[in-house]
């Protein structure tokens, strides 16, 4: 890794009205250029898209001016590495292939000056939830997603955003609250494991917590706080966007 690691998340671009949504891009695209003149590497921690689907030969119009900003930074040597979320699970080779991004499609785990970190979406993770453990597989099901691809793009994202809605409800923050929270357990499992910091998103919370030399930070998101994880070798911080 570089000497400047930044990870961003949940921007779910295709939700906002026009006007939300170039304020995102707006802020999306500054942001980027910071990345690109600091020559830091990029973690996009899932849900960059509200919803995602790779066709053989069909590009999203929205979110065309995005994967081209994508596809410029890391021609100029940035590396971007793309945590796969659980609204644009279904990133593929045009991601791979033909932008340059690094999907990985659980987590992520390197070292940084000693430091061993743990970067994952955050669905799923802390307790057992039968609901989003059906969802998923049902999703995620190879013969559901070639079948899913014999759809016309128009119909098929209308309903992959129906579906979205339903998810985004449930890692919704308005109700959220660390206190007891299955993610602490998980996050001190990992702990016990080694890593010295846990990095989630999903959530939409901006949270940082420091623990005996331990960092466990949830990302928030790039919809109301527009916040991301900035990672040197002084230490992990929670930062947010100056509109």
């Amino acid at each position: 890794m570089k000497d400047v690691v930044y990870c961003i998340s949940d921007a779910h671009f295709g939700i906002g009205s026009e006007k939300e949504e170039k304020r995102k891009e707006k802020n999306l695209f500054a942001f980027l250029n910071r990345v690109k003149r600091e020559n830091a590497d990029l973690i996009i921690n899932g849900d960059l898209f509200d919803f995602y689907f790779e066709y053989n030969s069909v590009i999203p119009r929205k979110y065309f001016d995005i994967l081209a900003k994508l596809k410029e930074i890391i021609q100029s040597g940035i590396r971007v590495w793309f945590v796969a979320g659980n609204h644009d699970f279904w990133v593929g080779p045009f991601f791979e292939k033909d932008i340059g991004v690094r999907v990985i499609r659980k987590s992520m785990k390197f070292k940084f000056y000693g430091k061993k970190i743990f970067v994952a979406h955050g669905d799923g993770l802390g307790r057992f939830d039968l609901g989003h453990l059906l969802l998923q597989l049902l999703l995620r099901q190879p013969l559901n997603i070639f079948l899913f691809s014999f759809l016309h793009p128009n119909i098929a994202y209308i309903l992959g955003r129906w579906v979205s809605k339903m998810s985004r409800k449930k890692s919704s923050s308005r109700n959220f609250t660390m206190d007891g929270n299955p993610l602490k357990r998980f996050v001190k499992s990992e702990w016990e494991k080694g890593f010295d910091v846990v990095i989630l998103g999903h959530i939409h919370y901006p949270y940082l917590e420091k623990k005996n030399e331990k960092i466990f930070a949830i990302i928030g998101d790039w919809i109301d706080n527009f916040s991301y994880i900035r990672i040197t070798k002084e230490g992990v911080s929670l930062q947010y966007i100056k509109e």
